[in-house]
């Protein structure tokens, strides 16, 4: 597996938008760290794009407004003609990242 570290939110967001596959964003608490990531790749490679942050995002929803550029949260999923909203996944448990990668995403 291949981790992209990426710089801001708002980089993980457009990605999302401009893929016509991924429309979610999965999120899990590692220690002290808030994941927000998505899995791609190829048929060879597994990618995990991540970001990290300090602090969990409100809502259940990450929103994007293709217009304005925008990007914010919500309880609720937009329905405005520019507005794009894209689920968080919350992950109580899971065994994809075990320890080790996990550590290595810490250490990024």
């Amino acid at each position: 597996m291949k981790f992209v570290h990426l710089k801001t939110l708002r980089d993980l967001v457009m990605l999302v938008a401009s893929s016509p596959t991924m429309n979610v964003i999965q999120h899990l608490q590692n220690d002290k760290f808030h994941l927000y990531f998505i899995i791609g790749g190829t048929l060879s490679e597994i990618f995990l794009y991540f970001v990290k942050l300090d602090e969990a995002i409100e809502g259940t929803f990450i929103t994007y407004n293709s217009y304005t550029g925008e990007i914010g949260s919500s309880d609720k999923l937009a329905h405005e003609p520019n507005q794009n909203s894209f689920p968080l996944v919350e992950i109580e448990n899971q065994d994809l990242l075990p320890d080790d990668l996990l550590s290595k995403v810490n250490s990024l």
